[in-house]
């Protein structure tokens, strides 16, 4: 009798912390979302943003999304930590091979697109009133949002590395962060001209 109130007790303790890691990823997820959000109103509302921002639309597009990326990563970052740690001896040759791989991957998409298109092309410059012209070289040529699919395998390698070590929500954390960046790519694709189609062709 004197031992009864010890399981009720660890039972509440149990769901305190499932409540709180809960609350931390859905947090954690809405902060991953954000950076999606931003691009999802520009899209659907580039005069808005045009009437703000005038002709400096784009820039201030790009430098937005930048800062946003950051506070992705340290998000995840803070989140990580907060529920495991990193013992980096732990990490296998072979995860860092996959890891690079996949990073490394995901970056030449990213320059790639860059040296494209251009900081105009890729901030949605078509939709706020400037001509991007039409581009069917690397790495269009290779997947049809190269933008996203680097980040996508930028996200993943973060996985490669953490797997053995990370929390059991990781995975679904990171699985979030790749739905949303697939959401942006389905809305250019579908919801209107996507940012490839309504380019101006050479």
């Amino acid at each position: 009798e004197i031992g009864a109130p010890a399981p009720r007790e660890h039972r509440k303790n149990l769901r305190r912390a499932s409540i709180k890691k809960m609350v931390s990823f859905t947090a954690t997820a809405a902060v991953l979302s954000i950076p999606h959000v931003l691009y999802a109103f520009i899209w659907f509302y580039p005069s808005v943003w045009k009437g703000w921002f005038g002709n400096n639309s784009v820039r201030t597009f790009a430098s937005v999304a930048t800062a946003l990326k950051v506070v992705q990563f340290v998000t995840f970052g803070l989140w990580y930590f907060s529920h495991s740690s990193l013992d980096i001896s732990r990490i296998s040759p072979i995860q860092w091979i996959v890891a690079l791989a996949l990073v490394g991957g995901g970056q030449a998409l990213n320059v790639g697109i860059y040296k494209a298109i251009g900081e105009v092309g890729v901030y949605y410059g078509f939709k706020l009133g400037h001509h991007v012209p039409w581009y069917t070289g690397f790495p269009f040529n290779v997947v049809s949002h190269p933008q996203y699919v680097g980040a996508v395998l930028s996200v993943w390698s973060l996985y490669a590395l953490l797997y053995q070590q990370g929390p059991a929500e990781l995975w679904p954390l990171l699985l979030c962060w790749t739905a949303f960046y697939v959401i942006t790519g389905l809305i250019e694709q579908y919801a209107g001209q996507s940012s490839e189609a309504e380019k101006v062709k050479q």
